[in-house]
């Protein structure tokens, strides 16, 4: 599986090598919702994660814990990790946004939200997690049509950004088109995401 690969935006709530306990209530409802309880039991039961897989919001846990978990999810379900993180991404968008500060929530447009992940919304997770560590976002908006995101992280979680840049598009009703020409995972500096926007 890709080691790296896990989430992008939960990335808001990871200080050092541990993530917020949120990330992994969320990965369970998501387990639990799509695939049963039964499926999330045999998974703690088998990894023997070293929080005996009891999880709170308020608490940290280690990278390594989410990364088997993902591992294993994979290994039992057949399903690419990439796919499983896309989708863990998509799935929690929307715990992210209804976190924000409401003045954050009043966009409710893609691209422009788009545009103030660094800047607006990086800016306020840091005052809220002075030690988060976050990705770095470069922009091309020179296209009506598309935009183009630069990601760049030591985490390498781009395709937990994909599943959450679906999920913004889900939350705002709008369509649209996803590229990923150039990945840190085959040995780019950044990755090099294309957002097509679909005209309605």
């Amino acid at each position: 599986m890709y080691a790296g690969s896990i989430c992008v935006l939960l990335i808001h709530f990871v200080k050092g090598s541990c993530m917020q306990g949120s990330i992994f209530t969320a990965l369970s409802d998501m387990v639990i919702e799509k695939l049963g309880m039964p499926m999330w039991d045999e998974v703690l039961t088998e990894l023997n994660p070293a929080s005996g897989g009891i999880y709170t919001a308020g608490q940290q846990y280690e990278d390594a814990e989410l990364l088997g978990l993902v591992a294993l999810l994979s290994q039992k379900t057949n399903l690419p990790a990439t796919q499983l993180v896309e989708a863990f991404g998509e799935f929690l968008f929307s715990r992210l946004y209804n976190s924000l500060p409401p003045e954050l929530r009043q966009l409710n447009d893609l691209r422009p939200f788009l545009l103030s992940v660094d800047k607006v919304i990086h800016k306020e997770v840091r005052r809220l997690y002075p030690d988060a560590y976050l990705p770095s976002f470069d922009y091309d908006n020179s296209n009506e049509q598309m935009l183009v995101m630069y990601y760049q992280s030591r985490r390498k979680l781009c395709h937990a950004a994909v599943g959450l840049i679906k999920g913004a598009a889900a939350q705002f009703s709008q369509q649209i088109q996803i590229e990923h020409p150039e990945c840190m995972h085959d040995g780019a500096e950044r990755c090099r995401l294309h957002i097509h926007f679909h005209q309605p």
